[in-house]
């Protein structure tokens, strides 16, 4: 079965098909390394999915079979990474949540117009199945990204060459590339579904943060505060966010730390596509300031990439979005941590293939300090 990438063409834009259903590579991409070419890699990869599905469903750390080894990769929410070695070469395989994100065909997607069009910011990607015979879920297959998993204690070098990969992203515009992708996961083109996910963590997640006692009453209280001013911003804000007006980047979207590999050669890589897609960088720019895996960032640090990250001289709305992005996006995260906080008490909240272990109590103190955060940015403090 063969269907299209969700992506609305563009002035020019060739939409390139996809395979779905079945297990796939990237022939003709390039060459990989020793002169080996994806395509020959094919069996190689093929070879060695069973005993991953067999690791997986032993829910072990660590599986050798037949010269093969795997090791279940731990941190994320959502999907199952294993690092495997054959061959004499190392793979990321990833398992990913069936739901509308596509998030195996999303990140493959990713992987293969980076890879094509020679932005060294990736993995190779290798193999794409959404077939779910071999392994339970949507897979994809790359080639491990050695290097050093960055920290919030970055380095000016890191930070450096992180924003030269960012730069290179957010260089790549929708109407230049070859290959059709998705529009990036959280840009929705429209202020009314920022309020209405609001509005849903605060009916899902209110009742039982009151429940908490006067410490989740005070919390409720200025978080309902923080939510009614970012909804009367945005749906006042007199911003044009139709997609065929804003000029659109290639968005990350997931900022985490833990996804970004510095390389021996001194490059930063990322690993985990599964959000990114074309998008607004303005909102791309507020996730990256106020993600909560950049908390121990200095201040001084984050000052530093607004500060050099050149405004398009395309787009003079870009610092009113940044605004109101920012406004909303330190509005959420206090959210997302109350929901993890909820998880461990009533479970996940949807389908997960990974569970990070939490301290209660480091999150109800992460908690409050988002909730601080987005009191101090209202207040221009």
């Amino acid at each position: 079965m063969v269907r299209v990438l969700d992506c609305p063409d563009g002035p020019g834009h060739r939409q390139v098909s996809i395979p779905f259903g079945e297990t796939l590579t990237p022939d003709g991409i390039g060459a990989a390394a020793d002169g080996v070419t994806v395509g020959d890699e094919r069996q190689t990869v093929l070879s060695w999915l069973v005993h991953v599905a067999a690791a997986h469903d032993a829910a072990a750390d660590r599986w050798t079979a037949a010269g093969v080894c795997i090791d279940r990769v731990g941190g994320g929410f959502n999907n199952a990474l294993y690092r495997v070695e054959a061959g004499g070469q190392a793979y990321a395989c990833k398992l990913c949540v069936p739901d509308e994100r596509q998030r195996a065909a999303r990140e493959y997607g990713l992987l293969h117009l980076l890879h094509l069009v020679g932005v060294d910011v990736a993995a190779e990607p290798l193999l794409l199945d959404e077939s779910c015979t071999i392994l339970p879920f949507p897979t994809v297959v790359y080639r491990w990204l050695p290097g050093i998993v960055l920290g919030p204690a970055l380095s000016q070098l890191h930070l450096e060459a992180f924003l030269d990969s960012y730069l290179c992203l957010h260089a790549l515009r929708r109407e230049d590339q070859p290959v059709a992708l998705p529009t990036a996961w959280l840009h929705w083109f429209d202020f009314r579904p920022y309020v209405d996910e609001l509005e849903g963590f605060w009916g899902s997640y209110g009742e039982w943060l009151l429940a908490r006692g006067l410490e989740g009453t005070d919390l409720q209280e200025r978080l309902a505060v923080l939510v009614d001013g970012c909804t009367r911003e945005l749906l006042s804000a007199r911003v044009d966010l139709r997609p065929e007006i804003l000029p659109l980047r290639l968005c990350r979207v997931d900022h985490n730390l833990g996804n970004m590999i510095a390389g021996a050669d001194g490059r930063v890589r990322w690993v985990d596509w599964e959000y990114a897609g074309w998008g607004d960088p303005a909102m791309d720019l507020a996730e990256l300031r106020w993600h909560a895996a950049w908390e121990g960032v200095s201040d001084s640090q984050h000052a530093w990439l607004r500060q050099h990250y050149p405004r398009p001289a395309e787009d003079p709305a870009f610092e009113i979005r940044l605004a109101l992005w920012d406004r909303f996006v330190v509005t959420r995260w206090p959210f997302l941590i109350l929901r993890w906080l909820w998880s461990l008490d009533n479970g996940p909240d949807r389908l997960r293939l990974s569970q990070l272990e939490a301290d209660p109590a480091e999150l109800w103190a992460q908690l409050t300090r988002f909730v601080e955060r987005a009191e101090r940015f209202v207040s221009g403090h």
